[in-house]
């Protein structure tokens, strides 16, 4: 089947498919009919709320069909729905409001949220699939104790370089929580951003609504500033959590250091002859 807009591929999955005339399809959904109807029609921007009822009540619905009419309309390409996968919908960071961006998400036996985990070594393929629901499901997983890591959407990510040393270190792991509105960046903060070719961590200056750009800082002072476009980028992460290997011994380098100052001052006091 084949459609020319979202509209008529979501009119057909509850119409054809589902066999539901539009007010059952919205009290399968939890909507009222109305919120719906206005949804499909042509001349109203649908809400993220719509889409995250829609592809949480019918988690086997493919996302890339519906907004894009690639591939089939079932993740699983047969009748039998399936849960293992739970997705939702986010807006778009664009400020016009007027596209959408589709954050894949999976979850436990109890419907908790796993925390995916993405290494330097899978950053490519990562960006080259982060609209793909099947792919987070071969990521690896963790889960952590407290109350900091829920009520959102978390996900960890290995660090590559020594550009935010020393507050994270290389090699290091960073756990982000989803940035649904971008306009809502906060300057200097630590933000994991994703982008069409890198995933980068950095303190962030917001710049969308004056220049649709973010300057990029790094507390490493090798490194200079990096300004990048809004459209360059996929998702944004705010940091919440660093999980470190590499704990130094900061005594122990003071004290060497002073050591090293002394000797130095013995050395010019021998020149000197003092």
């Amino acid at each position: 089947m084949k459609s020319e807009t979202f509209r008529e591929r979501i009119t057909y999955f509850h119409k054809e498919y589902l066999q539901l005339p539009q007010y059952l399809f919205a009290e399968k959904i939890g909507m009222g009919q109305e919120r719906v109807r206005k949804s499909l029609m042509v001349d109203k921007q649908p809400t993220a709320e719509f889409f995250e009822a829609m592809f949480k009540t019918f988690p086997d619905l493919s996302p890339d069909w519906v907004f894009t009419g690639r591939g089939t309309m079932l993740i699983s390409n047969n009748e039998k729905p399936v849960s293992t996968t739970k997705l939702q919908v986010r807006p778009s960071a664009q400020l016009t409001g007027k596209n959408l961006r589709i954050l894949s998400l999976t979850s436990d036996t109890k419907g908790k949220e796993n925390i995916e985990v993405v290494n330097t070594k899978a950053a490519a393929s990562y960006i080259d699939n982060i609209q793909a629901p099947h792919y987070l499901t071969k990521l690896p997983k963790i889960t952590l104790p407290g109350n900091q890591f829920s009520g959102g959407t978390f996900r960890a990510f290995e660090v590559k370089g020594n550009s935010m040393e020393p507050t994270i270190q290389q090699g290091a792991w960073v756990i982000g929580q989803y940035l649904q509105d971008w306009t809502s960046i906060k300057d200097d903060y630590i933000y994991i951003v994703v982008m069409q070719d890198a995933i980068l961590v950095k303190r962030v200056l917001n710049r969308i609504e004056n220049r649709q750009n973010l300057v990029l800082k790094s507390d490493n002072p090798d490194f200079e500033n990096k300004i990048i476009d809004i459209e360059d980028v996929k998702e944004l992460w705010l940091l919440k959590a660093e999980l470190r290997f590499n704990f130094k011994n900061t005594g122990k380098d003071m004290y060497l250091q002073i050591q090293h100052m002394l000797a130095d001052v013995e050395e010019i006091k021998g020149k000197l002859g003092i």
